[in-house]
């Protein structure tokens, strides 16, 4: 990317998301660096880019199999997108990007298990999910992007476009669960990511926040990607399982313990939620599941669950007199 505003831009995301950066303004100097210093990640934008360029693509995965390529693809240029990913690229982002995004697809692109051989069965679970969402978006990207040709009837571009996305909500679920590696952790309170989570799914339709806004609480050991995607998972759940949308959720986060405090509960209830013990417990294994009415993927509390252990926590998952309640409870030490 040439330099300017928007290369400065992405390279501010990337390091937010705990990358160190370098820049290349074309192909053959983006060849150049990463032969002499192969990178885990390389992102360029499809501004400017020939069909040539493609050899730049292919000689990163030649050279390193394991490295992942992020397109910034800009307005128009779905095509070049199309020959990009067919020649080894693996997932793209519209530009403009919004650096939060960026920063969110790159991060799970890189998301690797630093487990000692006798990880648990989650972890396990995690790097089978990261490694079946890798192997299957590609090729997904490259179907949506041939369904949006104008070769293609409408009737058919619709229903290709309904089952694309369904296979994508897949994908997203069980890419969550590849996050699952040791967890990186630092001092931060629990408040803002779930805040964060409450919003994006505000956003999406899926829930409204009822209430005053939870606070942010005592800071506590956490990988803050984890616990972001375990709240997202959270609440999909809710949704997914709501008798009306947007479902209406109350959200807190409170110091346990009493006057010797020991751990932070982030937690988020909801009326709209018919959920047994019984039923509760079922979902604890699951990775995700799906309506039958609609059709909608959702994911289960296995994500959260995992999560929550990997901190030396455990998930809240109860049904109370108010309606369900489900969180995560994290030591302070």
């Amino acid at each position: 990317m040439r330099p300017g505003p928007a290369r400065a831009s992405a390279a501010e995301a990337l390091r937010g998301a705990g990358c160190r950066v370098r820049g290349a303004r074309e192909p053959y100097e983006g060849t150049a660096r990463f032969v002499e210093r192969p990178t885990d990640l390389v992102v360029l934008t499809l501004a400017g880019f020939r069909r040539r360029d493609t050899a730049f693509l292919k000689a990163v995965k030649s050279r390193s199999p394991t490295t992942r390529i992020l397109l910034l693809v800009p307005e128009g240029r779905r095509g070049a997108a199309l020959d990009a990913l067919q020649a080894g690229a693996d997932a793209y982002v519209l530009e403009p990007f919004y650096p939060a995004e960026l920063a969110t697809v790159a991060k799970a692109l890189l998301a690797r298990l630093e487990d000692e051989p006798d990880e648990d069965m989650a972890r396990a679970l995690g790097r089978l999910s990261g490694e079946v969402a890798h192997a299957i978006n590609n090729p997904l990207q490259i179907l949506a992007l041939l369904g949006e040709s104008a070769d293609v009837s409408v009737e058919t571009r619709d229903a290709l476009s309904q089952e694309v996305g369904r296979i994508q909500s897949v994908m997203r679920i069980l890419g969550r669960f590849g996050l699952l590696r040791k967890p990186q952790t630092s001092h931060e309170p629990l408040g803002p990511a779930l805040r964060a989570s409450l919003e994006a799914a505000r956003h999406r339709g899926d829930v409204e926040a009822v209430g005053d806004a939870p606070d942010d609480g005592p800071p506590v050991p956490v990988d803050t990607s984890q616990a972001g995607v375990a709240f997202d998972a959270l609440l999909h759940l809710l949704a997914a399982r709501a008798s009306e949308r947007p479902a209406a959720v109350e959200a807190r986060v409170r110091v346990l313990g009493g006057d010797r405090p020991t751990a932070v509960e982030a937690a988020v209830r909801t009326d709209a939620v018919d959920l047994d013990a019984e039923a509760i417990e079922a979902l604890r294994g699951a990775v995700l599941l799906n309506r039958d009415d609609t059709r909608e993927v959702y994911p289960g509390l296995a994500l959260a669950d995992a999560v929550a252990r990997n901190h030396g926590g455990r998930l809240v998952a109860k049904p109370t007199d108010e309606g369900v309640i489900l969180g995560l409870r994290l030591p302070l030490v």
